[in-house]
């Protein structure tokens, strides 16, 4: 049987856990933010869930694990909020704790497929170190404790981050000359392209699109998501383009991700790579990418380890 821990927020995990019933693919659904819905027992003889509607799944039935998008945000709006602010930061803290557990036993045991459990277990500096290998990628900074030199850059957060009225943060100009030295800042040379791309890489496939309209004054493609802005199109990169894209994941050791590019220059500047990164909107009526997703889950040689 599959475990599959998610949340339940997640249109992805839906279409998903849909598809995983069409093909009677035995599976059981645990959504950590809503973990008190569920009761839960580990101790030296293995592990039990317990769902709403009574099905159970013990440590011993499971031959697949899935993580995606399974760690509970802090500061991000709970369906347990009702118990406190300070009860709530004890929760986020102690079930993103067992969720790291369970994905290290998932990893110990060869069961992990696809997904690792963090977004960001792969630093940016990491991800531009080896892209350079193969792409042109601007040059970037981390820095606090320094007043640096003016120049405009981009303004990118290391991780996710969710302000106290829970609104994200997205990328944009600075003058990094302004930036105060008490903080940590990353920050980055701007691409020379007037064009956002993506590509979806699922276990070998590639998977490319580039974004409808020129960035022009729009600095982060996120913000017109959910809005009649967010268009993408087919994009048809060379074939020795497509090979180091390939490479690149290999030496990566990731089965899945979701790759940022500026297009429109020179040649394509890398940005960085998501390894949990969302999908859906660019995916057709007919699911192909959700369907090459669930294929990807039941290929053993998708296993993965943290």
């Amino acid at each position: 049987m599959i475990l599959f821990i998610t949340n339940t927020s997640c249109p992805t995990a839906d279409v998903i856990m849909h598809l995983f019933n069409k093909r009677k693919i035995h599976v059981f659904r645990y959504n950590t933010d809503e973990y008190n819905k569920y009761s839960f027992l580990w101790n030296e003889d293995g592990f039990i869930f317990k769902d709403p509607c009574g099905r159970t799944i013990k440590s011993d039935d499971i031959d697949i694990v899935v993580m995606y998008k399974s760690l509970l945000s802090l500061r991000e709006n709970h369906k347990f909020d009702f118990m406190g602010e300070d009860n709530v930061r004890y929760i986020e803290i102690n079930v993103n704790y067992v969720t790291n557990a369970l994905a290290q036993w998932a990893s110990i045991n060869n069961l992990l497929r696809l997904w690792p459990l963090r977004e960001y277990h792969i630093p940016k500096t990491y991800q531009m170190f080896l892209a350079k290998k193969f792409f042109s990628v601007p040059k970037a900074e981390i820095h606090w404790g320094n007043t640096l030199k003016h120049k405009i850059v981009m303004f990118k957060t290391l991780a996710p981050f969710v302000t106290h009225d829970y609104q994200y943060t997205y990328v944009d100009k600075c003058d990094r000359e302004q930036l105060s030295p008490d903080y940590p800042w990353f920050t980055q040379e701007i691409a020379t392209g007037d064009r956002d791309a993506t590509i979806l890489y699922i276990n070998g496939k590639i998977h490319c699109f580039q974004f409808a309209h020129r960035r022009e004054r729009m600095t982060d493609w996120r913000v017109t998501q959910g809005t009649d802005q967010n268009q993408w199109l087919p994009w048809n990169p060379e074939i020795d383009f497509l090979k180091k894209v390939d490479l690149y994941m290999k030496d990566m050791r990731l089965k899945f991700g979701r790759l940022d590019f500026i297009i429109g220059g020179k040649e394509p500047e890398f940005l960085e790579v998501n390894p949990c990164g969302q999908f859906g909107w660019l995916d057709d009526e007919k699911l192909t990418l959700h369907n090459e997703v669930v294929d990807a889950i039941l290929d053993s040689r998708t296993t993965i380890t943290l």
